[in-house]
This record gives structure tokens, C-alpha cells and sequence, in this order.
């Protein structure tokens, strides 16, 4: 049995994928620019995005570029948590599991939906992009969740939605559960050794917390 938990938070805990890749386009087009293609868009997701923010600067410049992550972070917090990962977490604080929150974004941007979402009483560390020298794949961002939480990595499970973000947990010594979105369900996980895929939280609690 798992000591704690390790989530991603855009795409897993609540799906701002979709979303953003809304929001971007609607820019765009606003802007008379061509819109995203979603392989495109698919291929920047769970890591630093430089290539997508950088062609983003290039088409509109850097005010308009900074607009729609404004936007973006601004209409988040509207998002439900996805109904999975609230059931799952449930029954962590029930059995005194400790959930922290791994994340390639900065914590300032997640935090306004952090706090819609009342995750403050499930979560007890996070650790954003601001606190690690790299982002996923690097598997920094999960060393430094599991050493906040006091476990080791190999006592650990990850949850994530992304090639990017699965293959860092791995990198970094966690077990890591894949759940995608309709955003990432179309990449190639076939390099990542994850121990489930696309499993409900009854299945996740039956499998790994109550054996």
C-alpha cells in the first residue's frame, strides 16, 4: 500500500487542457491568426510549453501572448474538479493519506483554483514550477513533492494525465497511475512503464490502498 500521493493538477485534478487550448485559439482568431491545430497543441502539454509560448510571442507579442494566460487563469477557476480524483481523494483524508500537488505551472497561477476548489483540505504540500530549476519531463518537480511529504519516492504513487508528466514520476522513483483527458488521450504512452491507465477511483482504492 501507497504512503501518499503525488497529483498533477492542469489536465488531471481538473481539465484545463481543453480549456486553454480553447482559450489560445480564441485569441488567436480574435487577432485574425490561424488557430491551433490540436496535435500541435497536444505535443506542448505536461512540460514548460516553451515552443508553444514562444510561437504564441512570435504571432501576437509578448502583451498578447501574457493576455491569454491572464484569461486563462482568470475562467479556471470555474472548472469542476474531475469527479474521480475528488472520490479518490476523499478517501485519502479519510485514512490519513497525505496528498501533495506536483505541477509544471507556477503556483500563483494554480492557486485561484486551488482555492475554489477547497483543496486545501485534501492538499498538504505543493510544488510549482518556481520552485524547481526544470519542469516535466525533469523529474525535479517530484523529488522535491516526495521530500515535502517526508516519503520515499518508491512509497509513492503519481497521478497524471500526460507523457511529460508520467515519465517524470517514473524518472524520479514513483509508481505512477496514467488517467488522460481528451487532450492527452491521443499521445504515446508507450515509453512510460505506469502501473494503470485510465482506472476509476474505486479501482485505483481497491488495487492499491486496500490490499
Amino acid at each position: 500500500m501507497y504512503k501518499a500521493v503525488v497529483f498533477d493538477f492542469d489536465g488531471t485534478i481538473i481539465d484545463t487542457e481543453k480549456h486553454l487550448f480553447t482559450i489560445i485559439n480564441k485569441h488567436l482568431l480574435a487577432h485574425e491568426c490561424t488557430p491551433l491545430s490540436l496535435d500541435y497543441y497536444r505535443s506542448s502539454i505536461g512540460g514548460a510549453a516553451t515552443e508553444l509560448h514562444d510561437y504564441l510571442e512570435k504571432e501576437l507579442g509578448k502583451e498578447a501572448k501574457e493576455a491569454i494566460y491572464t484569461d486563462h487563469n482568470r475562467t479556471s477557476v470555474d472548472l469542476p474538479i474531475d469527479d474521480e480524483i475528488e472520490q479518490l481523494m476523499i478517501f485519502l483524508k479519510q485514512h490519513h493519506i497525505p496528498m501533495a500537488i506536483a505541477t509544471s505551472s507556477y503556483r500563483a497561477d494554480i492557486q485561484p483554483t486551488f482555492d475554489k476548489l477547497g483543496l486545501e483540505q485534501y492538499i498538504d504540500v505543493i510544488v510549482g514550477r518556481e520552485d524547481v530549476a526544470e519542469v516535466k519531463p525533469n523529474p525535479e518537480l517530484y523529488l522535491t513533492a516526495v521530500q515535502r511529504l517526508n516519503y520515499n519516492p518508491v512509497n509513492c504513487l503519481a497521478i497524471e494525465d500526460s507523457v511529460n508528466g508520467a515519465t517524470a514520476a517514473v524518472t524520479a522513483g514513483l509508481d505512477v497511475v496514467v488517467n488522460t483527458n481528451d487532450m492527452t488521450v491521443a499521445q504515446n504512452f508507450s515509453s512510460v512503464p505506469f502501473i494503470g491507465k485510465n482506472v476509476t477511483a474505486r479501482e485505483i482504492i481497491a488495487d492499491y490502498f486496500t490490499k
